[in-house]
């Protein structure tokens, strides 16, 4: 081999070799490019807190003109709402504070009677009446009137509460204005 190529050789050779590292380590790359593991699934988790809600809502209070007859006085039926998201369900309640007293004569009192009913109700939960109708009996020492209903389960509804003045005989109580109070209580079962 002439001495003239030898340099030339030798730097080819040393091209060869680079271009050859070169080509191995973009070979290498792909290689590593294309047996990378590749994420194919990840996942995110979505959560939302429900508060508890054991709600009770009265509506307005109400008045009334005695129509002077013998007849009880009873009220339009009086909607409450009733909010209650325990799983276990909520039991309502509906009671006087005491008979209708006259409000500068607390001796002269009347009996006062609630009924209640339901009027409408969502959820899961199924509502039941556990006290529909109660009266007071102020003569007899039974100052309270209490009406109920539970749930067995997450579940609003709306009550009709019927509240009424027991007249027995107009003319038979002082005249003037007579008060009770209603109210509501919900608790978890």
């Amino acid at each position: 081999m002439p001495e003239n190529l030898s340099p030339l050789l030798a730097m080819s050779s040393i091209r060869h070799v680079f271009l050859l590292a070169t080509w191995c380590m973009f070979a290498m790359a792909c290689l590593h490019a294309t047996t990378a593991s590749a994420q194919l699934q990840s996942r995110q988790n979505f959560a939302v807190t429900v508060p508890s809600n054991l709600s009770i809502t009265a509506p307005p209070n109400v008045g009334m003109m005695h129509n002077q007859t013998d007849a009880n006085q009873t009220f339009p039926l009086q909607r409450w709402r009733v909010v209650g998201n325990s799983i276990r369900g909520v039991t309502v309640s509906f009671s006087t504070d005491g008979p209708f007293v006259h409000n500068t004569d607390a001796t002269s009192q009347r009996d006062v009677q609630l009924g209640l009913s339901i009027a409408s109700s969502s959820g899961v939960g199924r509502w039941i009446l556990t006290q529909a109708i109660d009266s007071t009996d102020y003569a007899n020492r039974d100052s309270y009137a209490t009406v109920s209903a539970m749930s067995n389960g997450t579940a609003t509804a709306t009550f009709d509460l019927q509240v009424s003045f027991l007249t027995d005989t107009y003319g038979s109580f002082p005249a003037g204005l007579y008060e009770t109070t209603v109210t509501g209580t919900i608790t978890a079962n």
